[in-house]
């Protein structure tokens, strides 16, 4: 029993170092905000927060998202995805992948919320589709849903 003790208490302690989120960041990309047709979204334009971060504003069914991803898009590389709802109805789930529109071949993820604040780990398929995106679907309480994207350039 007390050897059982000490091994716990050790675990305890030891447990939180190595559980860092911080990782070395690749080289930025180019990532530009589009539209779910494919068209560039002028009204809302990425901006670059830090050389691998880009923040954006996406409208997707009826909601207003605050979009920052951190990251480089390469086969296999995991993108940091941040998602704070501004205004709309409460978002029941919302899911993130990367790839293309039908997410054949892509793992889709169901983000971690806190209220209106939301976080992902996407992780890019092994063969990346030509043209890959940051794909975001919502559905929203009502029943309502959509989807969006931001283009992300490798």
């Amino acid at each position: 029993m007390r050897n059982t003790t000490i091994i716990l208490t050790t675990i305890s302690i030891l447990l939180p170092i190595g559980c860092g989120t911080e990782s070395p960041e690749p080289p930025t990309q180019d990532v530009k905000a589009v539209t779910p047709a494919g068209a560039i979204d002028n009204a809302h334009e990425a901006v670059a927060t830090s050389p691998s971060e880009v923040t954006k504003t996406l409208a997707i069914a009826g909601n207003t998202f605050r979009v920052l991803v951190k990251g480089s898009l390469t086969p296999n590389a995991v993108l940091d995805v941040s998602i704070v709802q501004s205004t709309g109805t409460p978002a029941a789930a919302i899911r993130v992948w990367i790839g293309d529109e039908s997410g054949v071949g892509s793992l889709k993820i169901k983000v971690h919320s806190h209220g209106t604040s939301s976080h992902a780990h996407a992780k890019a398929p092994a063969k990346l589709p030509e043209n890959s995106a940051l794909w975001i679907e919502v559905q929203n309480v009502d029943g309502t849903s959509g989807s969006g994207s931001i283009q992300l350039v490798s």
